[in-house]
């Protein structure tokens, strides 16, 4: 198995998080602490698939929109990846990290 830097960097990301969110005595994970950390690693896999060298299509073909999203969650899923292809690494890493804020920021009292 080859090394790839990107996926230690995001092993290691994940270690931290998990420190980091790890129940009080008593206290259960909380779901909205996975739904946003993941949207936030599914731009990281998205810039590491660009960096690897497939194109915009190539990445939309390998992963289809499921036919039951809502046209709106289609149409940001859509703006997510086309964003993706379009911006740098280090913007990427800067949006990702943006879309877990702003997924925390909607759902405070998750």
């Amino acid at each position: 198995m080859k090394f790839h830097p990107v996926i230690a960097v995001v092993c290691s990301v994940l270690g931290l998080f998990a420190g980091q969110a790890l129940p009080q005595q008593g206290e259960r994970p909380r779901p909205i602490d996975r739904v946003c950390i993941g949207r936030m690693l599914i731009v990281q896999s998205m810039d590491h698939v660009k960096r690897s060298g497939k194109t915009e299509q190539e990445y939309r073909d390998a992963n289809p929109f499921d036919p039951r999203w809502e046209p709106a969650v289609k149409e940001e899923v859509s703006a997510v990846i086309a964003y993706v292809w379009s911006h740098s690494h280090e913007e990427n890493i800067e949006f990702s990290s943006n879309v877990m804020q702003a997924c925390y920021a909607q759902n405070p009292q998750s």
